[in-house]
């Protein structure tokens, strides 16, 4: 049956659907992990999202029984986002709400009265125990010595006394706001930070009771990741060049980087690595694991001097950087689990999923660990070398906590679904890995999903969001694209093949396809992995051509509308959620992301980015499609979604626009994502369906 035509009217963009009218599906409902935390007592607190609610759970050694602290509903629009656990595992701390800005202001998709904040708290570990509000912050930290939690408020750094945590929070450091990427010293008295003074920063020294900063290193640099030496002698961390007011930067992109070291007593500085090219990336899950100290003898940094994100030993006497990993794979995450052993996430086993591995630092010996996941993410490890945390999790389960006793190399705590009373299970068969061809000669890795019935079937390709993300053949470790993954797996069992592409521009799979020439703003040469997969779906036996849609959120809704501006004779509909549609445009919304900015469009760029837009082919526009955004979103302005809305209404083309109230662009709410879902079920049955 060809596509139905599915229009409402500028009434429909007004009004919502009743919830109580939506078909509510278990299959989102799943829990999964999405924060992790560890003390140094073999402790862990961690967060599982589930349905409208988040869990704050706790376990700690030798029994690592886990324990719910506390449970918190999104219904108000403040779900617990963050935890943090104290050195001596005797407190927590969490913060609920979703901060836009540094002032606390948060997000209010509930659309309550008066605006929630971004609220810090602490608790006790201890058994009925009640959390304690500390009020508006960020960033909580714990002194190592475990006396005092220390966070962000405005432009100073507050702090709480653990031995008195319901009294008044006081100002330890007036100013101290801007102290970034903190370090403390073991006795708790001299925090070591970077401070960004416009373009280029300073690592600054600053010790209680002191009236001034003692600058350790200046000068036209940016400077990252301090990192204290175990004999607390040396300060390690990254230097990148400063920003020229003359360029237009693309942060996306890699930018040469070098290790130095200063010596806390003499101030002197010393360059340990300095690799030739663009070696340095910010595009990691792991920012804690770009720079550390193995122990005394050797620092070990993420590097991608060869193209791939690997780990090289950098002797602190100097000398040359030894690669710990091989090439040709990627270093999606590493622990220190004890002095001179990490604990490594990578794909170097198998590219499209993730594996396991111990390594010793200064030998370079390599030893897999054997899991049966295939997805892994959020390690941390306990600070005794005994146990290592992190998320797993399969094409079932989305990822749970794993506990893993590095002694034995045994699990000593792998949690299930049912643990939180989950059970659904999918009735169509796991997605396969499959390389599929580009448009343009090239080769696309993706994961394929099909139904459990013979078709010929309607077919939908799936476009990830960032570009910098990879999917897999399960449950992805963060919890939107774990949607997104069960949303595919569940179109299959209604009958629709599902394509997956990991696109150029994304990561897992090296410098040279995460930085493809013409890329975004550039020519948009990823397209062409989309229309590939477009293509080769439409030649399958077991699909219908005329039947071939497409979906996809953030980047992937800006595909999703390449595909129907350039090629609505092959892509006969599309679900695009809050997607950028326009390069040229710079949102004047403030404390926008602004993605033009992000992405380095200058005023010169202007012209190739409209035409490397999905604006610049909208008359060729004659698909129906589903546009849905938030209307707060901070990282793609909703007037891209408005302003396509109205242009296509212009050309006649179908087209219906949801808007969420008040929602960012993560989507805050379980009961938005369930009415996401709902609406793109309904569009692509009306578009698709028989």
């Amino acid at each position: 049956m060809p596509a139905t035509k599915y229009f409402l009217s500028v009434a429909a963009l007004l009004t919502a659907m009743p919830l109580a009218a939506q078909e509510t599906d278990e299959f989102l409902e799943f829990p999964i992990a999405t924060e992790v935390s560890a003390s140094d007592s073999s402790a862990f607190a961690w967060l599982v999202a589930q349905g409208d609610e988040t869990h704050l759970m706790f376990a700690q050694a030798p029994d690592f029984k886990p324990v719910k602290l506390f449970g918190q509903s999104d219904v108000g629009g403040q779900p617990i986002t963050s935890v943090y656990a104290s050195p001596k595992g005797d407190y927590v701390a969490y913060l609920t709400g979703v901060p836009f800005s540094g002032s606390g202001e948060a997000f209010n998709p509930a659309d309550l009265l008066q605006a929630p904040s971004a609220t810090l708290w602490l608790m006790s570990t201890q058994p009925g125990a009640a959390p304690i509000e500390i009020g508006v912050g960020f960033s909580p930290k714990f002194t190592p010595d475990g006396k005092r939690m220390v966070y962000r408020k405005g432009r100073d750094l507050m702090s709480v006394n653990l031995a008195q945590p319901t009294a008044e929070p006081a100002v330890l450091v007036p100013g101290g706001g801007g102290f970034n990427q903190g370090v403390w010293s073991k006795d708790g008295q001299t925090l070591y930070f970077v401070q960004d003074r416009g373009g280029w920063s300073f690592l600054g020294q600053y010790t209680l009771g002191q009236e001034q900063v003692k600058w350790l290193v200046t000068g036209p640099n940016r400077l990252s990741s301090p990192q204290i030496s175990p004999d607390g002698q040396t300060i390690a961390y990254l230097r990148w060049p400063a920003r020229q007011h003359t360029v237009s930067y693309d942060i996306t992109e890699n930018q040469p980087i070098a290790v130095e070291t200063v010596d806390i007593a003499s101030g002197q500085v010393r360059t340990l690595y300095e690799p030739a090219g663009k070696a340095g990336s910010i595009l990691t899950d792991d920012p804690e694991g770009i720079l550390r100290w193995a122990d005394d003898r050797n620092i070990v940094v993420r590097s991608e001097e060869d193209g791939w994100a690997r780990l090289y030993a950098i002797p602190r006497s100097g000398g040359s950087a030894r690669a710990l990993t091989p090439t040709g794979c990627e270093v999606a995450e590493s622990e220190l689990a004890a002095a001179d052993l990490l604990f490594v996430i990578h794909n170097c086993g198998n590219i499209d999923t993730r594996q396991l591995s111990e390594v010793e630092v200064s030998t370079g010996r390599e030893q897999a660990i054997a899991s049966p996941d295939v997805v892994m993410g959020l390690a941390r490890s306990s600070g005794d070398g005994r146990y290592v945390a992190f998320t797993g999790g399969d094409d079932e389960d989305a990822p749970l906590l794993r506990v893993l006793d590095l002694g034995t190399d045994r699990f000593a705590l792998s949690e299930e679904p049912e643990n939180y009373g989950y059970s659904h299970t999918f009735t169509a068969p796991p997605p396969q890995l499959v390389r599929i061809p580009a448009s343009d000669g090239g080769t696309v890795p993706a994961q394929l999903f099909l139904p459990a019935t013979k078709g010929p079937h309607p077919a939908v390709v799936y476009v990830h969001g960032g570009p910098p993300r990879q999917m897999f053949p399960g449950f992805h470790f963060g919890s939107y694209y774990a949607k997104d993954f069960a949303v595919n797996r569940r179109m299959a069992e209604l009958g629709y093949v599902v394509v997956s592409i990991n696109y150029r521009s994304g990561t897992g799979y090296g410098r040279d396809f995460r930085e493809a020439p013409g890329r975004a703003w550039r020519g948009a040469s990823e397209y062409a992995d989309v229309l590939g997969a477009g293509r080769w779906l439409a030649q399958r036996e077991d699909v219908d051509p005329e039947r071939i849609g497409i979906w996809g959120g953030s980047y992937g809704g800006l595909l999703t509308a390449h595909a129907l501006a350039r090629d609505s004779e092959l892509f006969a509909a599309g679900v695009a959620i809050h997607g950028v549609f326009d390069w040229s445009w710079p949102s004047p919304t403030p404390g926008h992301q602004n993605p033009s900015y992000i992405f380095g469009v200058s005023e010169a760029d202007r012209p190739l980015a409209f035409e490397s837009s999905p604006l610049a082919a909208i008359d060729d526009w004659t698909s129906p499609v589903l546009l849905i955004s938030g209307d707060r979103d901070m990282s793609v302005d909703v007037l891209e979604t408005i302003d396509l809305h109205q242009k296509l209404t212009d050309r006649g083309v179908d087209v219906r626009t949801v808007l969420l109230p008040g929602e960012a662009h993560d989507i805050i709410l379980y009961s938005n994502w369930q009415k996401v879902w709902d609406e793109s079920r309904r569009f692509f049955e009306a578009t698709l369906g028989e």
